[in-house]
């Protein structure tokens, strides 16, 4: 296990190995949930339940037990050991994804999954507060775009790796195949990823703990952090819903097997949000400049283009035309998470940053995985009557529109941000 060392001191190849790890973290995370939405259509019809019920498992009993867990263990994170929380984590969930398989209902499968929630809830605070002390507030927006992209490239993998095992395995197996090597990866991050708190290298000191009660008076009491989490709950109500649901959307809509819609939604979803992340850390870095009002401008901005293209690809009867929408739709979606992100952090102090991450995290959990996974998931049995396999068509249509309503709020979130140097 490598010894401590201060930001400063890392050499550049130490602190990239560092952000590949938990790049590689952070798209397991994704990988492992993922996995789930292909094979929606299959757990249900094994254990004989219905979408809204899957919603119900997929989002909010998730995002409850993922809340649970990610407030205590960004407070261990805020003067902790770093890559020994994220690895406990990693090995944690990757070990409840393959005890998926045991689950003979929907009560089981819930259960199963809290060590799912638990371990995924527990490492992005930790991954960002590492992250963020390792480079320069001038890298910070890329540096979050790479974390954001390489959970993008886990709902994609997730979705082909999925559809590429139901060739030989059912959704059990497929669950074990991908769970079991997780462990190997926590391993890593315990082993070789920086941890400047380690004892043995130079007189780097852990922050002071600051009381929980004025951690959140400095969260609550922002101005612009309020604006921010109203723009996130309305984006994410819109945006994870279609990344869960879209597996179960081009299987019943669209008549694809597991393995064609895990396929074919690797470049729209990976493609998509790899482009919109990595692009809006570029642009957020080159022209904001530090600037809160510029980054919420350009967030506003990419959310407003997004909107049509939801519609789109819910309404398309193409399959293919669907998928081009999507990936516009993920592209633009997306520009707004990191300059987001990085306007938010900027708001607070550096031994904050893993509480405001967990802040951050469950606002996001419980509106998009929570809420708007059940709420896709209770539509599309309402619309069900009506328009039968159709259903979920309408379902994901109608969420779209809470996009406008946060890129408002977006630039409410930029106009009352304080400058960024105040928190450097």
């Amino acid at each position: 296990m490598n010894s401590g060392s201060s930001p400063s001191t890392l050499s550049p190849r130490r602190r990239n190995l560092t952000l590949g790890l938990i790049a590689v973290v952070g798209a397991l995370n994704y990988i492992d949930r993922q996995i789930f939405g292909i094979f929606m259509p299959q757990i249900g019809k094994d254990l004989q339940i219905n979408h809204e019920q899957l919603g119900f498992i997929a989002g909010l009993s998730f995002s409850v037990f993922y809340l649970i867990a990610a407030f205590p263990i960004a407070r261990l994170a805020d003067r902790g050991d770093r890559p020994l929380i994220i690895a406990l984590c990693v090995s944690v969930w990757s070990t409840a994804t393959a005890a998926c398989a045991l689950a003979g209902s929907m009560l089981q499968l819930v259960l199963i999954r809290i060590g799912l929630a638990a371990g995924e809830g527990g490492a992005g605070p930790a991954s960002q507060s590492l992250i963020l002390e390792l480079y320069p507030k001038e890298r910070r927006t890329l540096v979050l775009s790479v974390l954001l992209a390489s959970g993008a490239v886990g709902l994609g993998a997730g979705g082909a790796i999925g559809g590429w095992l139901s060739q030989w395995l059912d959704w059990r197996g497929s669950l074990v195949a991908v769970g079991l090597p997780g462990l190997l990866v926590g391993l890593a991050v315990w082993l070789f990823a920086a941890e400047p708190r380690r004892a043995g290298g130079a007189a780097f000191q852990a922050p002071p703990r600051v009381p929980l009660r004025e951690v959140f008076v400095t969260i609550a009491g922002s101005t612009s952090l309020r604006w921010t989490a109203a723009t996130v709950i309305c984006i994410s109500t819109a945006g994870f819903p279609f990344l869960i649901w879209a597996g179960s959307f081009y299987q019943t809509v669209h008549a694809m097997s597991p393995r064609e819609a895990g396929a074919a939604l690797f470049i729209p979803i990976t493609g998509g949000l790899v482009v919109g992340n990595l692009l809006a850390g570029w642009l957020g870095d080159r022209f904001s400049r530090g600037r809160p009002r510029y980054y919420a401008m350009f967030a506003a901005l990419g959310l407003m283009a997004a909107f049509p293209f939801g519609i789109a690809m819910a309404q398309a009867e193409s399959p293919g035309a669907s998928l081009a929408f999507f990936f516009a739709y993920n592209a633009f979606l997306t520009l707004h998470l990191a300059p987001m992100q990085a306007l938010a952090f900027a708001q607070v102090p550096v031994n904050q940053r893993a509480m405001l991450g967990a802040t951050l995290t469950m606002v996001i959990t419980l509106a998009g995985v929570g809420v708007g996974t059940w709420l896709v998931g209770g539509l599309s049995t309402f619309f069900a009557e009506r328009f039968g396999d159709q259903s979920l068509r309408y379902a994901m249509t109608a969420v779209c529109f809470s996009i406008p309503l946060g890129a408002a709020f977006a630039l409410m979130a930029g106009r009352t941000a304080k400058p960024f140097e105040e928190n450097a």
